[in-house]
């Protein structure tokens, strides 16, 4: 997103900034004014955490597709039975207007059982913990497409099974039944290396000899994270806007200072009553879940989403200081914005984070009393001052009293400010405790920084 600049300095006023005009520094921007141009076209955000203002939230992004979980033949039908029955199921593709309100009627009766935001899933592994969808899945609608945060995926598929009877060489359609898979697969925080993948099946038009059809599954999973703890999916003939539900918990075992990955799905199995031949279909495997005990200085164990970029909100009323040096470097072009789509990655090596600390603001710089230096992008990230700058010089701002860096300075680099020590202290503590540590930022992973 392309951002008007407007040229100010900044002054301290009783702790805060504030703005003034400045044409020596063109790359320094009106926080305000930088925050105002921000577009409304932004995908939904899911909060996932809160602290004193700070939050860490994932916005929905389709999860990248994944393996087929077990091969099904092309035209997924059982061919004919030795009373010319087939039965066939498809997935996917348009809805008529009678399968659209057949589906949306569906759809509202499960908003009005869907969780409040935030609501944990519960550690129990037997069918009664199948989980409520979270209201901003449903809010996705019939997208044939898993949707992705941090912690859980969700999807709404639709689909039609179709019964089919070929007597005397002809054909014709006795049976059908349109259907929704809500596939929602969640980690559980106080299980921390389980995770479940759930399934429910929705009969939402049944016509002719698919009345009575018989659903049951079977969890897949694929990778090292996939160890059974339990799984149900038993054998259940659900009318129109009923449930056919199935459950599974899967466990890393976990190694010190690693990870495993999983990717699962379903084999989901329909039985019409005069058909001898059950057909069945997997969903593609997806999401990845990760599990690791990877982060640095904690032993900790726990899973993630990873495909899923975490962001870290600061309110710029809570960080005037650090939220206006923040906005003037990445609006100069250093990477971190969600709005530019350029990430910041990671770095647990601490010879390296130093490093980076100690090019972006070195001991000869002065700091002002009650002031600290802050460096972007983070030490703690592979795109700091001394890992990520690639050679080019840093950058400062005309409110930043740092006459040794220069202002008016765009593209790629490094910037330092100095800042009111507190704010620093605070941001920097909540990059660990709200982002970093809860949901498994880990080396390497991408995340987003934005003020707000």
């Amino acid at each position: 997103m392309t951002t008007a600049t407007v040229a100010v300095a900044v002054m301290v006023v009783g702790g805060s900034l504030t703005a003034v005009a400045d044409s020596a520094d063109p790359t320094a921007s009106e926080p305000s004014a930088v925050l105002a141009a921000r577009g409304d076209d932004s995908p939904p955000v899911v909060e996932l955490l809160s602290e004193d203002g700070v939050s860490a939230i994932s916005r929905l992004d389709a999860a990248a597709p994944g393996p087929a979980a077990r091969s099904v033949p092309d035209d997924s039908c059982t061919g004919p039975d030795g009373e010319g029955l087939e039965v066939c199921v498809t997935v996917g593709g348009e809805l008529t207007p009678p399968e659209l309100e057949a589906a949306e009627r569906d759809l509202a009766a499960r908003s009005a059982a869907a969780p409040a935001p935030g609501a944990q899933a519960r550690g129990d592994v037997t069918i009664a913990a199948m989980q409520p969808l979270p209201q901003w899945c449903l809010d996705q609608g019939v997208a044939n497409t898993m949707w992705i945060t941090r912690t859980p995926g969700c999807g709404i598929y639709a689909g039609t099974l179709t019964v089919t009877r070929t007597t005397n060489g002809v054909t014709s359609v006795v049976g059908t039944m349109n259907f929704l898979t809500y596939r929602y697969v969640y980690t559980v925080q106080s299980l921390t290396t389980v995770w479940a993948n759930q399934v429910q099946v929705s009969p939402t038009i049944i016509t002719g000899e698919a009345s009575g059809t018989q659903i049951s599954g079977t969890a897949l999973c694929g990778g090292t994270a996939c160890v059974p703890v339990s799984q149900t999916f038993p054998v259940q003939v659900p009318g129109v806007n009923g449930n056919a539900k199935g459950e599974s918990y899967f466990e890393w075992p976990a190694v010190l200072g690693s990870s495993g990955t999983a990717t699962p799905s379903w084999q989901i199995t329909f039985k019409a009553p005069s058909a001898q031949n059950p057909a069945g279909y997997s969903p593609t495997a997806t999401p990845v879940v990760r599990c690791d005990q990877a982060l640095p200085g904690s032993t900790s164990v726990g899973c993630v989403i990873p495909g899923a970029t975490p962001e870290l909100t600061y309110p710029l009323s809570g960080y005037p200081e650090f939220g206006a040096h923040l906005l003037n470097a990445e609006t100069s072009g250093l990477p971190g914005s969600w709005y530019t789509g350029v990430p910041l990655h990671r770095l647990t090596n601490a010879t390296l984070r130093q490093q980076n600390r100690d090019t972006a603001c070195p001991g000869s710089y002065n700091r002002p009393t009650g002031k600290t230096c802050d460096e972007y992008p983070f030490a703690s990230t592979w795109e700091g001052a001394f890992t990520g700058a690639g050679g080019v010089g840093g950058r400062t701002f005309s409110f930043c009293q740092i006459p040794q860096l220069p202002t008016g300075v765009s593209g790629p680099g490094y910037s330092a400010c100095m800042i009111d020590e507190n704010e620093n202290s605070y941001a920097g503590n909540q990059l660990n405790s709200v982002l970093y540590v809860p949901f498994r930022v880990i080396e390497g992973d991408a995340f987003y920084v934005t003020i707000t």
